[in-house]
């Protein structure tokens, strides 16, 4: 079960540096027009000294601010990440040791699924421990975790935060909460950690750990699994069917091709990779935050939210938007 919550103030928080397709001309054989015509990215935010835990401290103070919610009612702070700068605590933890907040907090690691693995876990665990309030916020570094020598993957990425506030509602405006997963047999997406040595354990390689990824491989199980989550929303939708759809941010071309297939219309979609490029869990977090801000997102949309990531994973909800 999950608890009758609407979406009460949304943020987003991006690095101040902007890399665009020219310099990444610099760095690796490649061009602009090869990155844009292949993943319709033009540029990507990478940090500096900005770090992920601090960009999810801020963006839950923006969405709060936001929403109008004080911090004292907060009851629950779910992070996703892969890239926080602690092993332990969690990121969720740090946010809830900057912003003051006396909350159950944890992290939730689903690669680029993330987001929507911790909103619905976040509406279900406010109807297990009767919350009222929570937080749910998304912040990566991958630019960190990023091969820049590799010209496949290094022009992929990019680096941000999002968060949302759920709050209590009389009227339940988040629905049908889809998470699924397939095992990653052939080892198509994955990053390790660094090996660390001990008195009793040598390490003979110590090298940095980078973002491994077989693209055509996950261009192929991520038009899948977005196309089947859809359907099954839309199914699940009844009489209401969701009007407007924000996808995962991790190449337009996915994009593109689950829209025919899906019958839309382009501009029922929502697309800012061209100026963010993949922030992993953080893309969906982001992307509704512009669509708000830039008057896509109005009062009474539903909204489907969808995405897929590492593990393999994927999943999906609906939201009437009321804010």
């Amino acid at each position: 079960m999950i608890a009758s919550v609407e979406i009460a103030g949304v943020s987003k928080v991006t690095p101040r540096r902007i890399v665009t397709n020219s310099d990444m001309e610099k760095l690796v054989d490649t061009s602009d027009e090869w990155i844009t015509k292949r993943t319709g990215i033009r540029t990507r935010r990478v940090v500096d000294k900005e770090t992920t835990v601090d960009m999810a401290a801020e963006a839950v103070k923006q969405a709060l601010k936001k929403a109008g919610v004080k911090r004292k009612d907060v009851g629950l702070i779910i992070g996703s990440t892969i890239t926080s700068e602690y092993v332990t605590p969690s990121m969720a933890d740090y946010v809830k040791k900057v912003l003051g907040i006396d909350a159950v907090a944890m992290d939730l690691s689903a690669g680029c699924s993330g987001f929507i693995y911790a909103l619905n876990t976040a509406a279900s665990l406010m109807d297990t421990l009767d919350i009222g309030c929570a937080v749910v916020v998304a912040s990566e570094a991958i630019s960190k975790y990023t091969d820049w020598t590799d010209r496949r993957t290094c022009v992929l990425f990019g680096d941000g935060a999002g968060a949302v506030v759920l709050r209590r509602s009389d009227t339940a405006c988040l629905h049908y909460p889809v998470m699924e997963g397939t095992a990653d047999k052939d080892d198509v997406l994955y990053a390790l950690r660094e090996k660390r040595p001990t008195p009793f354990s040598k390490v003979s390689d110590v090298k940095p750990e980078y973002i491994h990824m077989k693209g055509a491989d996950v261009f192929t199980y991520a038009v899948g699994v977005v196309e089947s989550v859809l359907k099954k929303l839309l199914q699940m939708c009844g009489d209401r069917p969701y009007n407007k759809i924000i996808p995962h941010q991790a190449n337009e071309k996915i994009i593109d091709y689950v829209i025919r297939k899906m019958d839309m219309r382009h501009e029922q979609c929502f697309i800012n990779i061209g100026e963010y490029a993949n922030t992993s869990s953080a893309t969906i977090p982001i992307a509704m935050y512009d669509a708000y801000e830039k008057g896509w997102l109005k009062k009474g949309d539903r909204i489907a939210l969808v995405g897929f990531g590492a593990g393999l994973s994927c999943g999906g909800v609906v939201i009437d938007w009321t804010i």
